[in-house]
This record gives structure tokens, sequence and C-alpha cells, in this order.
């Protein structure tokens, strides 16, 4: 079965923040048509400065409307990877650009950038990216792309497409037909991988139908064989409540655990507990968990953490010893952190389990952190240079 209504697109104002280990922190964000990078310190009178990333691909008709960044999961014998993509508009349709595998605790160059055009069928007349993911595995990054096919038609398509970057032949965007009713408004998606998925990502899939909800996993293609159908497991919430809002907690073997909220509860799902029918394991109820609106989850340093941004405003955290996250009493009482927020940017080091974001108030971006070993929070305002230095 195939659902045409895909996930909402981000925010045009949307910005991330990445923490390499052993690196500083890296926030990516778009000015005046153009991907930026700046690093730490931020503040220009602390030696801050801020980088284009676009300007050796984007012409003077062209411009980036958004981008995604990933940063791979830290695993005993592998260089942490930091992946980067880019839609860049021509005036007409959109054309997306990939920069993969790049060291990131080393990462200082301007970004190789590679095309990677839309060849699914036949050309359209236009074609609108209008989400990209990037999985955050340490064997290979999966990419997943929602696109708009000839929005100005009588009847414009919605489709979503899982791209193979290293493919050397036949085409690389690879339709993704979502196993659910397709009266059913797919409203959350992440990437993931449940164990036993064989080494391919996969989707999780938050949506509502006229009948019921349903949350599911779907790897990407089928393992075995990649043009046979793939399978799809359901998963269950207790009493059949219905998911807000959901987030991938990536492991060292590259499984991810899954965090969802509904009614003002947090639930959990192992990798090991997402078979056909898994109960999510109920962790707590909190003020703070109402109306979640995104969620964030992370390991850092031993610790995994949750980051969530509510419909009042308030972005909020809660966290527990990774070995713990089973044990609702291990869990630090969801703590509202900052409000009348817009937007949050979880950047954690994984190092020193620093439980670090940027959030976006009225008054321009503010940094966030609180050591692991602390109960209190500092915050800071973030300066941005307005111009190269």
């Amino acid at each position: 079965m195939q659902n045409d209504l895909l996930a909402k697109p981000p925010p045009a104002t949307r910005f991330e923040a990445r923490q390499p280990d052993g690196g500083v922190a890296l926030l990516f964000f778009i000015r005046g048509g153009h991907l930026m990078l700046a690093r730490q310190p931020f503040h220009p009178a602390q030696g801050g400065r801020y980088q284009d990333l676009s300007s050796g691909r984007i012409g003077p008709r062209e411009a980036c409307t958004d981008f995604t960044s990933a940063l791979s999961v830290a695993t005993p014998g592998r260089t942490q990877m930091l992946h980067l993509a880019m839609v860049v508009n021509d005036g007409r349709s959109d054309c997306l650009y990939l920069s993969l595998s790049n060291p990131a605790a080393a990462w200082s160059a301007a970004p190789a950038w590679v095309a990677c055009p839309f060849d699914a069928g036949l050309s359209p007349a236009r074609v609108v990216i209008s989400r990209v993911l990037i999985g955050d595995a340490s064997d290979r990054p999966f990419i997943v792309a929602d696109v708009v096919i000839n929005p100005d038609s009588a009847a414009p398509r919605r489709v979503r497409y899982s791209i193979d970057a290293w493919r050397s032949f036949g085409p690389r965007w690879i339709e993704h037909r979502l196993p659910v009713d397709s009266q059913a408004n797919a409203h959350a998606t992440c990437l993931g991988r449940c164990r036993g998925g064989w080494d391919v990502d996969g989707l999780y899939l938050a949506a509502r139908g006229e009948q019921e909800a349903q949350l599911l996993y779907a790897p990407l293609y089928n393992p075995f064989n990649p043009m046979q159908p793939r399978w799809s497991r359901r998963l269950e919430i207790p009493g059949k409540l219905a998911a807000e809002v959901i987030a991938a907690c990536r492991n060292a073997d590259n499984t991810s655990d899954l965090y969802v909220t509904a009614q003002g509860g947090l639930y959990y799902f192992s990798a090991t507990n997402q078979n056909e029918c898994a109960q999510g394991l109920a962790l707590g109820n909190a003020p703070g968990l109402e109306d979640v609106r995104t969620l964030f989850a992370a390991n850092t340093g031993g610790r995994v953490t949750l980051w969530g941004l509510n419909g009042a405003g308030q972005a909020i955290c809660t966290s527990a010893p990774q070995a713990f996250v089973a044990d609702p009493a291990a869990w630090s009482a969801p703590e509202v952190v900052l409000s009348n927020v817009a937007a949050i940017a979880p950047c954690p080091d994984r190092g020193t389990a620093d439980m670090a974001f940027y959030a976006r108030m009225p008054g321009g971006l503010v940094r966030a952190a609180r050591p692991a070993d602390s109960r209190l929070w500092r915050c800071d305002d973030v300066v941005l240079p307005t111009q190269d230095d």
C-alpha cells in the first residue's frame, strides 16, 4: 500500500548542530540562499567565524532551500563521519547535492559536493524536494528524500524515495512505498534499524488514519533482494494510543532504540523489541510531555538523553544511564529548561555526556548545556558574525 501524504517538511528557518568526538561544535543554517557553517566559538570577538559551504556549487540564479546533516555514531575501530545533503533550486526545479563520509573531527575544508539528480522514471517538468533524511549508522549513510513531482499540475504526486548514492548503474532514486493505509496521514518519520535488520536502515513511521493510528517500521529495501517487496512491522503503544512524535537512538552496533510520546507519556521500544505487534514500554508521564512537537534522542557518554519541544514552546530534557533505559525509575523527571522556544537543535558532547542544545528564541539563538554530574543548566547567547572573517 502507498501513502502519498508524506510527513510535513521542516520549517524554512531550521538549523542543525553537531558535536564531533574530539572536535568543536558545528552549527549549520541557511543565510541568503547559501548553506553556512559556524564553528565554536561563535562570538566574533572570541574568534568565531562562519563559512559558506555552498559557494562553489551554487550559481548566481540558484539558492539553497533546504539541507540536512548527520554524524555517524561512534563505533570502536571506525572513524566518525559527517554527512551533508543540500537542496538547490535553479528557479524552477530542485536538485540534490551530497557530501558524504567527511572525517568529522578533522574536517575543515569546503565539502566536495556531488550532484544526485532525480532519475526515477521519465524526467518530470518540475521536481520539488520537500525533505531529506540521512541516517547516522557507522557502516553506511542511508538517504531518504520526500519529493513532489510536477507540483503545478492538476494532480501533483508526492513520493518518498530511498537514494543509493553508490550505485554505478541503473536509477539511484528508488521509490519507497509506505506500508500504511492510503488514507493515513504520515506525520512523523525517522531513520533507524531494528535488531535483525541485516545491515539495512529503515523508516519508523507514525501515521493517523480514519480507523486507527499506526506505528510502523519498514526497511528501505529488502536486504536479500532489493527488487522484491520489503516487509514491515507494526508496533503498538499500550492502550492503542496514537504516537505523536518519535525519535530513534542509534546504538554502537548500528541498531536503534525507538522513543515515542503519546498523550503526555513516554514509551520505549528497544532494538530487540520491534517485532510484529511489539508493545512499547511505558517510561512515565509528565506535563511537559503533553503535545510534544519535536523529539530528539542520543547516547551521550553512557547516558541516553531525550530533548523535546512541546506546543507550549517549552524545551524539555530527560536522561537515564544507557544500561537502565528500560527501568522507568532510572529516568530523570522531564525538566523544562527554556520557555518561549521556536526550535531546538541538540548538540551533545558524547565524550563528556554534556546535554547541550541550541534554541531559537525571540531574542536569537541560545546555547543551553548541563554536564551529566550537575543539576544546573548554563544558558549563553550565541552571536553569529554578520560577514565572513
